[in-house]
């Protein structure tokens, strides 16, 4: 895939972001999970790296498990990886 088509597929993911109800943590769980991850893999492809802490940030904050959240705190730490801040991706892949 060509780089372009990342940032496609990331205005994708954030317009079906926007398209979910207020409630959709609670009604609709699994679905928003699964998009908010994808969202930030996209992101992280972009260098988008603000987005991903967002997206990161959400999910954790709503997740009803722990295991709910290894997916973006992997994508999460990637993205701190690339963006040089070597010391916090540290401190969240051991905490």
């Amino acid at each position: 895939m060509e780089m372009s088509d990342f940032k496609l597929a990331s205005s994708y993911f954030d317009n079906g972001i926007s398209f979910l109800q207020i409630n959709h943590w609670t009604e609709h769980y699994n679905l928003s999970l699964e998009v908010f991850e994808l969202a930030a893999k996209c992101a992280l492809t972009n260098g988008d790296h603000s987005r991903v802490k967002l997206l990161y940030q959400e999910v954790v904050r709503e997740a009803h498990l722990f295991e709910d959240t290894l997916e973006i705190t992997y994508t999460n730490i990637r993205a701190l990886y690339s963006a040089s801040c070597l010391e916090e991706a540290l401190t969240k892949l051991l905490c």
